[in-house]
């Protein structure tokens, strides 16, 4: 299964209610992505993540 490093944090605010985080170092899922309406790819193409492949995530 594929998964996400952070290499940067991200905050991300929804209808100003919700903000979700995002921290550096920490492995996410494209669910966890989904759920903040980010699309993993832009992440990708600022260096803000990176593509770790793994059995396991990080809780």
């Amino acid at each position: 299964m594929k998964y996400y490093q952070m290499l940067e944090n991200v905050h991300v605010i929804i209808r100003k209610k919700d903000q979700i985080n995002f921290w550096e170092q920490e492995i996410y899922s494209q669910i966890d992505f989904n759920e903040a309406c980010i699309d993993v790819r832009l992440l990708l193409k600022e260096g803000l993540c990176q593509i770790v492949e793994s059995d396991r995530r990080k809780e």
